[in-house]
């Protein structure tokens, strides 16, 4: 075997075995685009693209793994909003000229659209205006013909949608039921709620949910919250019957509170979410009982009551949007991309007693394999680091390692099963390893 280390290995030491979900950072280069990641949206466990609030669009088709830089407006757009039909068809939406937070956001078109999967950005010319002030900061894609869509959030109030993917866009002027709107959900073509502010003074806003049973045509109130200086936030429903609304509260006021339904959203309770002073914004759940919710820099918290109790965990900071694509599998963004997953990797072994000085890949051990192989591999610097699985057409199946990694010399081992827990069929795999100035990929065999 090729020799990579100043020393010989004699010492391994355990780092993680059989590991149960959890939040893992993706390789979303945050540092040198240094922006909120407003929304995100995923088609599948892979395909992926996310805005945010310096003209930014990045995708990623290996469950982010890699992301590549779509377009780049600078700070002359604000994207709030991103959603796709399929895996070319895509929108944007922007904030919009004249908001008093975002004085460097003057760009006039509020929605950009796709048709090749965002290799090219072009501006939708049915609602770009330069005598109306408005912009989008919620979409939500129904199916494969509607997207549902609010804007936003410091007003006017705006309702968008379209039934026809796209060919045609209505606008509808909501200041008369909200000063402004921050998300959006329908549960039918005809039927969902918005949220958003009373006010667009903070100090003076309730947080407000509206509903509609004939498409947007008409609306009523469905709740108001009895506290001032809120903002009804995020909509997040994990199943039809539970949902819950992040509220988010400025200037460090306390108690802060969340609300929930579970009658599908025609009752709503107000429950507290933290007793001392927090910026909340994002809000998601897995499934009806175990969830997050996060902002700022403060640590994000999880239930996993349905919201009865919290506690402080680590995940990353600033985060706006949770995305769930299966019941094991979610995303969410913020200052970064986090992705929560089941995995079933066999664990990752270091040996602390030695330095690398180059990057290496090893060829897997045994090869071919049934039903588990090991990977060793060697960094000599600092940095993110990852490894994954790929077919023989070069999707992807598994990622077994992720995170930011000390330097040194590991290995790790592949039970054989996709990111599903799943078991792979027999056939030609890869593994690649990716660092920061280093990538390699290797072969190998599986036989059943």
């Amino acid at each position: 075997m090729k020799r990579f280390f100043l020393v010989v290995v004699f010492l391994i030491s355990f780092v993680s075995a059989q590991q149960p979900r959890t939040w893992k950072q993706t390789n979303f280069n945050y540092s040198a685009n240094a922006s909120r990641i407003n929304d995100i949206f995923f088609l599948n466990a892979q395909l992926g693209w996310v805005v945010n609030g310096i003209g930014q669009i990045h995708t990623t088709t290996d469950g982010g793994v890699t992301w590549t830089l779509q377009l780049n407006k600078g700070t002359f757009t604000h994207f709030r909003s991103v959603g796709f039909f399929d895996s070319l068809n895509g929108y944007a939406g922007a904030l919009g000229w004249g908001d008093i937070n975002n004085t460097g956001a003057k760009d006039t078109v509020i929605l950009y659209k796709t048709t090749n999967g965002g290799s090219n950005w072009n501006p939708e010319p049915q609602l770009t205006s330069t005598t109306i002030k408005r912009g989008f900061c919620g979409m939500h894609v129904f199916n494969d013909s509607i997207i549902y869509a609010v804007g936003r959030v410091r007003g006017p109030a705006w309702f968008y949608k379209t039934t026809d993917r796209g060919s045609t866009w209505i606008a509808k002027n909501m200041s008369g039921y909200a000063a402004g709107l921050i998300d959006v959900r329908f549960f039918t073509k005809d039927s969902g709620i918005v949220v958003g502010l009373t006010d667009t003074t903070h100090e003076v806003s309730r947080g407000i949910i509206l509903s509609t049973t004939d498409a947007g045509e008409t609306w009523d109130t469905v709740y108001t919250t009895s506290r001032t200086n809120e903002w009804a936030w995020k909509i997040n429903f994990p199943s039809r019957k539970i949902g819950y609304v992040s509220l988010q509260r400025n200037n460090n006021v306390a108690p802060v509170f969340f609300l929930k339904t579970t009658d599908g959203g025609i009752t709503w309770n107000s429950k507290e979410f933290s007793a001392t002073g927090y910026f909340v914004q994002g809000i998601g759940f897995l499934n009806d009982t175990l969830g997050w919710a996060g902002g700022t820099s403060l640590a994000p918290k999880q239930t996993t009551n349905g919201g009865e109790t919290w506690t402080s965990l680590t995940i990353g900071n600033s985060l706006n949007r949770f995305r769930k694509i299966n019941d094991s599998l979610m995303y969410v963004s913020g200052a970064g991309v986090w992705k929560y997953s089941s995995g079933t990797s066999l664990g990752v072994q270091q040996n602390k007693n030695i330095v690398p000085v180059t990057n290496a890949l090893q060829q897997n051990y045994p090869n071919p394999f049934n039903p588990q192989t090991t990977i060793e591999f060697a960094i000599p610097e600092d940095g993110y680091a990852t490894i994954s699985i790929y077919d023989i057409t070069g999707a992807w199946m598994r990622t077994l390692y992720s995170g930011n990694t000390k330097k040194g010399a590991f290995k790790v081992s592949w039970d054989g099963r996709i990111e599903s827990t799943e078991e792979a069929p027999s056939g030609t795999y890869f593994y690649r390893l990716q660092t920061k100035n280093f990538t390699e990929t290797k072969k190998m065999l599986l036989i059943r």
